[in-house]
């Protein structure tokens, strides 16, 4: 009976620690559980990624050159300026340059000169223009005092001497697209309206009584920058105007035909040059 009651014993000890040496385990786990938990609320929040910066309205896809554009109608943007050398055949060809500055709220002022000696032209005028991504229009008014000689003035002649004059108001408007990162193409429409003009034949002075339509021009210019400073340009006209459109452009040269022909008609006109 006592070596029984001792195996009892010796078996109840046995549980009763092994029981006493798994308790402990589950305990331990539990309470390194809520550890990492604490730990996790007295850590601070970790950094998220630095979020990506947004382009400036005036970089990426639609970047646009830092001074602007001559013929694109957004112009120069404020306190910024533009100023060209060109060509343009209009009938004939003639030398051009050109200036632009912009003045803020989408203003330009500009100013720009014609010449092939027998005709000059010096105009000034404002022109306003605005962006959205890749469109941009505007619309333009430029005055053009213009002076021509022909015949005794330029070379002797004792059958053709004539001198002329006159001032011009061109009203028009633009609408422009971006085509690529660094190119830009405008399309823009001028009308032509002869304020006041003079012509000298010989002693003979004529000038028209009132102002009068000369006709239009429309013109299609790409602008290119592949360094994203100085540009490009170059493009097609289509004319519109009278015979003697400018002054000299088809004028009979004898003092007894008719100097201000009111007859309409349709030519060409190329241009091309480079923006600084």
């Amino acid at each position: 009976m006592k070596t029984g009651s001792l195996s009892k014993a010796a078996v109840s000890v046995a549980v009763a620690l092994v029981a006493l040496f798994l308790a402990p385990a589950p305990a331990r786990a539990s309470a390194a559980d809520p550890a990492p938990a604490a730990a996790q609320e007295g850590a601070p929040p970790e950094k998220a990624p630095p979020a990506t910066p947004e382009p400036h309205a005036s970089k990426g896809q639609w970047e646009y050159l830092e001074r602007g554009l001559l013929f694109y109608p957004a112009g120069p943007g404020p306190g910024k300026d533009r100023w060209a050398v060109g060509a343009i055949w209009q009938i004939a060809p003639m030398f051009t340059a050109d200036y632009k500055r912009g003045i803020g709220y989408g203003f330009t002022l500009d100013a720009g000169v014609q010449t092939i000696v027998l005709y000059n032209q010096l105009g000034v005028g404002a022109e306003w223009g605005a962006k959205v991504g890749p469109f941009g229009l505007g619309v333009m008014a430029h005055f053009n005092g213009y002076f021509g000689a022909l015949g005794k003035a330029v070379i002797e002649t004792t059958s053709f001497d004539a001198t002329g004059w006159g001032i011009l108001f061109d009203p028009g408007a633009k609408a422009g697209l971006q085509l690529t990162r660094d190119s830009w193409l405008t399309l823009q429409f001028e009308a032509y309206l002869n304020l006041y003009q003079a012509q000298k034949l010989g002693t003979l002075v004529l000038s028209p009584n009132a102002p009068s339509y000369m006709g239009f021009g429309a013109s299609l210019v790409v602008e290119y920058s592949p360094k994203m400073q100085g540009v490009i340009y170059y493009g097609v006209s289509l004319y519109h105007t009278a015979a003697n459109y400018p002054l000299w452009f088809n004028v009979e040269a004898t003092p007894e035909s008719e100097p201000f022909n009111p007859a309409m008609i349709w030519y060409l006109g190329l241009l091309a040059g480079y923006e600084f």
